[in-house]
């Protein structure tokens, strides 16, 4: 089975890594394709999928893709032409990445910050009346991910959507920690895994402790950047 990981950042949003050393530790880790979803911009995504393409020898395919800030919750579009702007309610950036034949995931669902805007219900409490093909059940974005992720799982089965399974890397040293495995070796073969529901996520090994504190090391001077990008915006 192939592997995927559908979630991961560059220096493009809040990443600490540049679209290229992506790919490159993408090659690394055995994926056969990834989807760079960077905060509201396709830019590095765009940008690794060009390196890509350059560098057969990486032997990775990168799908264009975008971790959309929605109202209700961050929303993640793969295999995406043209940008999904955010601040628009998830039902409404689910038809956006639906209308350009787009995947829509429901990103980290139960994780401790979602994304959502203070004044509206979560994308997961409307579940029924939004059209997602997946669900993210594993996003090992956070050492204490395991919990909201069983959580999700339940949901998967509930709602009969594709699982999902990301790093959510914003360091390339995890990219891969969490994939998506599925029949096939292209993106058009994980696109139908997709919409036929034939997907798994997995755990590619837990964290341990120099993970973690790599991690808080990372996450202070990222977040103060990004949140200075986003203000200018």
């Amino acid at each position: 089975m192939a592997k995927a990981d559908l979630h991961l950042h560059t220096d493009f949003s809040d990443g600490l890594h540049s679209p290229r050393q992506v790919v490159q530790a993408a090659s690394k880790a055995g994926l056969q394709i990834i989807a760079v979803t960077d905060h509201d911009t396709l830019e590095g995504a765009r940008r690794a999928k060009e390196y890509a393409f350059r560098r057969p020898d990486l032997n990775v395919q990168v799908v264009v893709g975008e971790e959309v800030s929605t109202l209700n919750g961050h929303v993640i579009g793969i295999f995406l032409k043209e940008f999904v702007p955010p601040r628009l309610t998830a039902n409404r950036t689910v038809d956006l990445i639906h209308q350009q034949g787009g995947i829509a995931i429901l990103a980290h669902p139960f994780h401790i910050y979602t994304g959502k805007d203070s004044e509206h219900p979560k994308a997961v409490e409307m579940l029924a009346d939004i059209p997602f093909d997946g669900i993210e059940t594993i996003n090992h974005g956070d050492a204490l991910s395991f919990w909201s992720n069983r959580k999700a799982l339940r949901i998967m089965e509930r709602h009969k959507l594709a699982a999902v399974g990301c790093s959510d890397a914003h360091n390339a040293r995890f990219i891969g920690m969490g994939h998506t495995e599925f029949d096939g070796d292209t993106s058009e073969d994980l696109r139908a895994a997709l919409l036929s529901r034939r997907t798994k996520a997995v755990y590619h090994r837990s964290w341990k402790m120099t993970d973690i504190l790599v991690h808080l090391k990372d996450a202070a001077p990222v977040l103060n950047r990004y949140s200075k990008k986003a203000a200018l915006i």
